[in-house]
């Protein structure tokens, strides 16, 4: 404890100012942002973002920096040791361990069954247990979650969940105790209230996908929804190609486009510029497989624009709030359907519906912020 601040380690594949791995980035910065007056973070985690050669500029590595409200330790690649994890462990009151599925979260999982961690671990599910995430590599998920739990790798861990929806999806797949489980909503970005204006036409619709190209975030099925689209439409894509494959098959979809859906990759977004981009864009489609929270979400809301998207989210009440459509991915005409009315509206009828987005992202981000279950994990599982 540090100045009557309980210290937190948080050890991740990514940080700060790396925005490719979008979704945990983001959580995490605006976990720091919005607690990080009253607990002392300190983050555990690469130096160089997603598929670069080159580390950061201007950082120290194998050192502290600071950065906002934390102080981030970076490491090369493969620098995740044991020896570190628990050299680190041992100056703070809990860990906070962002997934599961990689070498950082191993090594603290062997260490802390090892007895070498002697303070509280806390494991983020981070949306990977979610059926539509556990499709994507599933032998080999299937294999490591086994083997974890056979060696008892998963003993004398809490959990950490942002939604009743994925408390289950750990108890389906995890041996662990419900008790050891608790719901932290991911906590969105503040959103100051304004007045944003769509230049929209009758007829036309500018539709915007911002997402990793991956088979998780399902940009094949939101190509193959415009290709039965008939109302003129602007398609803008941000994003990594991540997975060249995946994304070769995208283009060859997008190639197939009628000649009323014009598209454009703009290449990868800085997370900091997101919800200004966004107020360009009119509707915002992403028919994911599954998000335990998903920022980008809140961000087009917040940007004023209307969502279609699935119903592997937690966010399930666009309709009744009158600020989108949350629908089953099993038929891709009821999204072609919405993006037709969105297409057919007037300007002021859209405007409006902007405007409700825009306030709905507001009280929903007032509203966690307020009611956020962190401090529960961060005080509880550290003994306060």
């Amino acid at each position: 404890m540090t100045d009557g601040r309980r210290d937190i380690l948080i050890i991740m594949g990514r940080y700060l100012p790396g925005y490719k791995d979008g979704g945990p980035v983001r959580s995490i910065k605006n976990l720091t942002d919005f607690l990080g007056k009253e607990y002392n973070f300190k983050i555990l985690t690469c130096d160089r973002d997603h598929g670069d050669t080159e580390t950061y500029p201007n950082i120290k590595v194998n050192g502290w920096n600071r950065v906002g409200n934390a102080e981030v330790y970076y490491v090369p690649p493969k620098g995740f040791s044991q020896k570190l994890i628990v050299e680190l462990a041992g100056r703070v009151d809990l860990v906070y361990v962002c997934g599961c599925f990689n070498d950082y979260a191993i090594n603290t999982l062997i260490a802390n069954r090892h007895g070498k961690i002697k303070v509280p671990v806390v494991i983020a599910a981070m949306g990977l247990f979610s059926p539509g995430a556990l499709q994507i590599k599933s032998a080999k998920k299937k294999i490591f979650i086994n083997v974890f739990n056979a060696l008892g790798l998963f003993k004398n861990v809490y959990w950490s969940a942002t939604s009743g929806m994925e408390v289950m999806d750990i108890l389906n797949v995890i041996k662990t105790d419900r008790k050891k489980i608790m719901i932290a909503e991911d906590l969105p970005r503040a959103v100051q209230k304004t007045t944003i204006v769509k230049n929209k036409k009758a007829g036309e619709l500018k539709v915007v996908f911002i997402s990793r190209f991956s088979p998780k975030k399902n940009l094949l099925q939101a190509i193959k929804i415009l290709q039965q689209v008939r109302s003129n439409v602007e398609f803008t894509l941000y994003g990594p190609d991540e997975d060249k494959n995946y994304w070769s098959e995208c283009k060859k979809e997008l190639n197939k486009l009628p000649d009323n859906v014009k598209w454009e990759w703009k290449g990868n977004l800085d997370s900091e510029k997101v919800v200004e981009t966004l107020k360009d864009q009119d509707v915002f489609l992403f028919p994911t497989l599954g998000e335990n929270f998903g920022h980008v979400i809140q961000e087009a809301l917040s940007a004023g624009c209307p969502c279609i998207i699935s119903n592997q989210t937690p966010w399930q009440d666009f309709e009744s709030q009158g600020v989108g459509y949350v629908l089953s991915l099993n038929d891709n005409k009821p999204f072609v359907d919405a993006i037709e009315r969105y297409a057919a509206m007037e300007p002021k009828e859209f405007q409006e519906v902007s405007a409700k987005a825009h306030q709905y992202a507001i009280d929903v981000s007032n509203n966690k912020i307020k009611n956020t279950g962190y401090r529960k994990i961060f005080d509880s599982c550290s003994g306060v």
